[in-house]
């Protein structure tokens, strides 16, 4: 499956925090997302209590978000801070919830990551799916200028055609 992540820089801020149509289909093929929609990611409680667990325990959020197959350059480092925040303010109530084994859910979580690292080729692939998509808006809005340009200079042809020849000459 491909990962549809953004360009260095790009992350959140060139589409307003949303997603494509492709990157919410990949969020949504992850276990420790329970729903996801171009505005939001809804994580699943079993992903919440394992990372905030880990997290209490002196490990990276974005390290937690990596393992589990959803890297800051796809829902951004603000969005990772944002849930961590959310999730301490509701400690007690996220910790309480079905108590497992501490990492077993981790772990699935981990294991069901595309390849549990990211090889730069992923990130220069996802880069140019993202530059190809820009050149073909590009090209669909310089057609609909061409076409704007050829009905004008058609009707402009067509109105001097029916203009007697001796008034375009000035005699």
């Amino acid at each position: 499956m491909a990962i549809f992540f953004r360009e260095p820089g790009e992350a959140m801020s060139n589409k307003g925090g949303k997603f494509t149509e492709q990157e919410v289909m990949y969020l949504m093929s992850r276990p420790a997302v329970e729903n996801a929609t171009v505005n939001r990611i809804t994580y699943s409680d079993a992903f919440k209590r394992d990372c905030l667990r880990r997290y209490l325990d002196g490990e990276s959020p974005v390290r937690l978000f990596r393992e589990a197959g959803l890297p800051p350059e796809l829902v951004g480092y603000k969005r990772i801070e944002r849930a961590f925040s959310r999730w301490k303010e509701n400690r007690d109530e996220i910790l309480d919830g079905n108590d497992t084994d501490q990492h077993a859910d981790m772990a699935r979580f981990a294991a069901a990551a595309p390849s549990g690292t990211f090889d730069v080729r992923d990130t220069l692939i996802v880069q140019q799916i993202h530059r190809i998509a820009e050149l073909e808006h590009q090209v669909a809005a310089l057609k609909v200028v061409v076409a704007s340009k050829e009905k004008t200079a058609s009707t402009d042809a067509s109105s001097e055609a029916s203009v007697p020849p001796d008034t375009l000459s000035g005699e």
